[in-house]
Formats: C-alpha cells, sequence, structure tokens
C-alpha cells in the first residue's frame, strides 16, 4: 500500500502486487570451467524480471548483471555488464540493502553497472580487497544518429574485513561529455556487527563540474532474534544546489525466516521532500509491505 501526497495538497493511495521489494526478481545462468594452474573461465547471464506483471510483457526486456571473465591467482577480470564497486559500498550498510527503505536510489545517485565495461577484483592482501571498473566511452556516429555519446565511467572501490568490521570506499568518477561537466560521487559504508546487533553508516556524496550537488547520510540497525531479524534505517539528503530540495528517509521492518531458502518480511517506509515548487510534485510518499521472498 502506497499514500502518496502533493504540493497542492492532494493526496493518493494504491495499492499494488509489486516486484523486488524485498530482493530482485531474476533468473540468473551462471558457470565456471577449471582451465588447470588455479585458472578458471566463468559467465553470468541475470535476466531481471517483474513477478507482478503478466511475464509476456516484461520477461527477457529487463536488466541484469551479465559478463564473461576469468579468476585466478591475480584476482577477477569481468567483461561485459558486471556490477559496480560502489554499488557494493552503498548496499553495505543501509539493512535494506538496494530495496525500498535503504535509500539506495533517493539518497544518492544509483550507480549499478554499465554496459561496454571490465571491472577487476584484485585478491584480499591484509584483510584489504581492491576493486577497479571502467566502463568506455561511445562515440556519437554522425553517419548512424542510433549511436549517440556515452561518456567513459571509472569507478575505483577499497574494501576492508577483519572479524566484525567491514568498511568501504569508492570514488565513481562520468567523464565530462561534449558540453557538459564531469560528475564524481564518493561513497562510504562502515558495518559493525556486536553480535546482538549490527550497525551501518553511509555516507555520500556528489560533485558536477566544480560544484557540489548533494550529500547524503544514513545509519541502520539490524538486530537478529533467531529466524526473526528487526531493521531500521534512517537517512537524509542534503540539496546544496539553489533549489535547496533536501529529502530524507525512514524506514523500520521486521524478516522472518521460514526456511533456508524462503522468508517473508513487513516494512513501513517514510519518504520526505522539501522545498518543491509545482503543485503536481511529490511531497510525501508512504509505503506499507509484506511480503514472501524464495530464493532457490
Amino acid at each position: 500500500m502506497e499514500d502518496t501526497s502533493y504540493k497542492n495538497g492532494n493526496s493518493v493511495s494504491q495499492n499494488y502486487v509489486r516486484n523486488n521489494s524485498q530482493g530482485t526478481s531474476q533468473i540468473t545462468f551462471k558457470g565456471t570451467e577449471d582451465l588447470g594452474g588455479g585458472l578458471k573461465a566463468m559467465f553470468l547471464l541475470e535476466n531481471d524480471f517483474d513477478a507482478g506483471k503478466d511475464a509476456t510483457s516484461n520477461f527477457g526486456s529487463k536488466g541484469g548483471e551479465q559478463y564473461l571473465g576469468l579468476s585466478g591467482g591475480f584476482g577477477s577480470l569481468q567483461l561485459g555488464a558486471a556490477n559496480t564497486p560502489s554499488l557494493s559500498t552503498m548496499s553495505a550498510a543501509t539493512g535494506f540493502g538496494t530495496k525500498i527503505g535503504g535509500g539506495f536510489s533517493f539518497l544518492s545517485t544509483g550507480r549499478v553497472r554499465n554496459s561496454n565495461s571490465v571491472v577487476y577484483t584484485s585478491p584480499t592482501f591484509s584483510n584489504i580487497t581492491v576493486k577497479v571498473a571502467h566502463a568506455f566511452k561511445t562515440n556519437a556516429d554522425a553517419n548512424n544518429p542510433a549511436i549517440k555519446e556515452v561518456a567513459s565511467v571509472t569507478d575505483i572501490g577499497l574494501f576492508y574485513a577483519n572479524g566484525p568490521l567491514s568498511a568501504g570506499y569508492s570514488v565513481y568518477k562520468i567523464a565530462a561529455a561534449a558540453g557538459g561537466d564531469g560528475t564524481q560521487q564518493n561513497n562510504l559504508a562502515v558495518t559493525y556487527d556486536l553480535g546482538m546487533a549490527k550497525l551501518g553508516f553511509g555516507s555520500y556524496s556528489e560533485t558536477k563540474g566544480a560544484a557540489t550537488d548533494s550529500k547524503a547520510t544514513n545509519l541502520s540497525v539490524t538486530v537478529p532474534m533467531g529466524n526473526l531479524s528487526l531493521i531500521a534505517n534512517t537517512g537524509s539528503k542534503d540539496d546544496t544546489t539553489a533549489a535547496n530540495k533536501d529529502r530524507s528517509i525512514t524506514a523500520v521492518g521486521v524478516k522472518y525466516a521460514m526456511s533456508k531458502n524462503t522468508s517473508v518480511y513487513a516494512r513501513m517506509v517514510n519518504q520526505k521532500f522539501d522545498n518543491m515548487t509545482a503543485n503536481t510534485d511529490v511531497t510525501q510518499i508512504k509505503t506499507t509491505l509484506v511480503g514472501m521472498q524464495t530464493n532457490f
């Protein structure tokens, strides 16, 4: 159930059978081949789909991670559209991952994956792993208008894990395209597992050209109680432009594991948008979720 309020005072309520509230609905094909000497070939092909819609209208039309690669003592190299280092950083400390309530796209600009990219992951040394991704520039083709200019992207992440402490920092850069400015997003995530609770802190900032566009932080806590987990997340985004369209999110939820593969969940999320100007601008969204997730 979702209640949306607008600047003009109007509001509307909707009831949905909705997809991807706890995890992405997808079918994944993956495999590895041992090439000897510690070297392996690997592939992965995901198809994300909307389980709340007629399969004929969406199956096969959604995105998903896909790559072909090699792994060995040098680490791993993935070619295609592998997940970015910044996705690992941004989803780590929210409690709800990239899904509603975590603020993944609400507080930051989601940096999930890029086409035409190479992603390298190093071996782990002294609890530190480095991930580097690069998506190549596409030049506009005057003879084929369908081919537009796409700026190159570089994403570098540094990750640390030692016992209860995990941390990640990534820098996502989009090169300046013709007539525009480059963009840089810095992402930080820290989690600490106390046993009785897992705490998370996330920080994001985005700069366009010479100006900072926004800064955001979030705090989360996950309390395991046997098969039941209590989760809470709160975050705010400071719009540093003249428009000053700040936003905030608060979410509380429970998740109950019915088996190794199946869980049920409930969640309440409140999203607020400040300093909106147009009468049709959204000022608040309240969402109540009840659902089930099955992995196999």
